[in-house]
């Protein structure tokens, strides 16, 4: 062979290997399930990050939600194969229905798999049809063909470097175009995963209900003193907040000591932080979106607290609704982000410390990913300059809420009278248990 086409080839391959590592690096982030070339040594960090999550089925390593439920490959593929198909006609092999279901023993009886693969929560009606397949991979081939239509007439009308085209917002009038380009310049990783928290949000509402005993609100049952106030809107706040960090792939492969202290010592900012996704500022009042709570009064702060405390609180929540353009999706991000801010609580005080957590570097690489993920979604759909604007106000109105908490706690909760009043939850978020 010629050894000008020798080294051609050589250089060619060298190509294929940085695109090849790069892809892998950014799924390891993410937990995606795709197989790319891998050398030796990035096996052996797939394989450190795969044993964080464990799939609720057969135990065995897992990457990710499938089917609404932590899952192995295996184990998705066995449902998406059988949930539909089987009617019943699976045997226990045993004949009394309790097979142990492990990764060594999984393939053993699919009656008992596919009765556990249901228990632990994976949906039937998630899986997609061949037709839904079909129109699913013409919309990803159809995307991909547009974004890059949209890369080439960017470079050729405009000579700025790639990096430069990057922090350029996309403007387009028509909103439902606006919406459609942003979709096809976000990778699929992170469109994915934006989907997921939105999702995930939605059920932790779904699934974290009000109490018929104040349906009656404002008639009956009135909203006048802290506990009141910490029993009702604030105890669902943080019942739904709960659910929606269990939820969430990244915050239950913690080690569980180390998820207790997260939310122990988080929550109780994050539940008025949480209430600006309810926040209407035009009525002053709360009301969950998509449900059917009942309205509660920003007024009520008034009776509960004082009027300095209601104007210094409400304040601080129209200015993080001011940071996030009204985005809920940025909001819904930055909960998390918080969660994942060991020791940023300013309800400590001395007789009040924060445990330190076994495994503080698992923390912070997933808070890591929604950093990344807030800060991509932000600059494609603003641009680099309005960005870090946002970023610096998201700051500014995290520190000032978390600070309203304080004071709220400080001056209204911490005392033996009103700690008597509240529910268990609300007792252990304020930190008087």
């Amino acid at each position: 062979m010629h050894p000008t086409s020798t080294h051609r080839r050589k250089r060619v391959l060298h190509r294929q290997y940085n695109i090849a590592t790069s892809k892998s690096n950014h799924r390891d982030d993410l937990f995606s399930t795709h197989d790319y070339p891998q050398t030796e040594n990035h096996n052996n960090s797939v394989r450190k990050k795969s044993d964080r999550l464990l799939c609720t089925v057969c135990d065995g390593p897992a990457f990710g939600y499938n089917f609404d439920a932590i899952s192995c490959e295996s184990c998705k593929a066995f449902f998406r194969r059988n949930a539909l198909r089987s009617g019943g006609k699976f045997q226990c092999r045993s004949a009394d229905g309790q097979c142990l279901i492990t990764v060594t023993t999984r393939k053993r009886c699919k009656a008992c798999r596919l009765t556990k693969c249901l228990k632990k929560g994976m949906r039937v009606d998630w899986i997609l049809s061949e037709e839904e397949r079909i129109q699913k991979r013409l919309k990803i081939e159809e995307n991909r063909r547009l974004r890059q239509i949209v890369s080439s007439n960017s470079i050729e009308s405009d000579e700025s470097s790639p990096a430069e085209l990057r922090r350029k917002p996309v403007k387009i009038e028509d909103p439902k175009l606006s919406h459609f380009l942003f979709s096809i310049l976000l990778p699929y990783e992170d469109l994915d995963k934006i989907q997921q928290i939105q999702n995930i949000y939605k059920d932790s509402v779904r699934l974290v209900t009000l109490p018929s005993s104040i349906l009656s609100y404002p008639h009956t049952a009135r909203i006048q003193a802290p506990w009141d106030m910490l029993n009702f809107p604030a105890n669902i706040q943080a019942l739904r907040l709960i659910t929606y960090f269990k939820l969430m792939p990244e915050f239950v492969s913690l080690d569980e000591d180390d998820k207790f202290i997260l939310i122990k010592y988080n929550t109780f900012a994050l539940v008025f932080m949480r209430s600006a996704l309810s926040y209407n500022q035009l009525t002053d009042s709360y009301h969950e979106q998509d449900t059917d709570d009942c309205v509660f009064s920003g007024g009520d702060f008034i009776q509960c607290f004082s009027l300095f405390q209601y104007v210094q609180l409400t304040r601080a929540i129209v200015r993080l609704l001011d940071a996030s353009k009204n985005d809920r999706l940025i909001i819904q991000i930055l909960l998390i982000i918080i969660l994942f801010s060991k020791g940023s609580s300013l309800l400590t005080q001395i007789d009040e410390v924060e445990p330190i957590v076994k495994d503080i570097l698992s923390i912070y690489r997933a808070q890591n990913i929604f950093i990344d993920l807030l800060w991509k979604y932000c600059e494609e759909k603003f641009g680099f300059a309005i960005t870090v604007e946002i970023w610096l106000k998201l700051v500014t109105s995290s520190i000032d809420i978390h600070l309203q908490a304080y004071n709220i706690r400080q001056n209204y909760i911490k005392n033996e009278f009103v700690a008597h009043q509240l529910v268990p939850l609300m007792k252990s978020v304020t930190l008087i248990v």
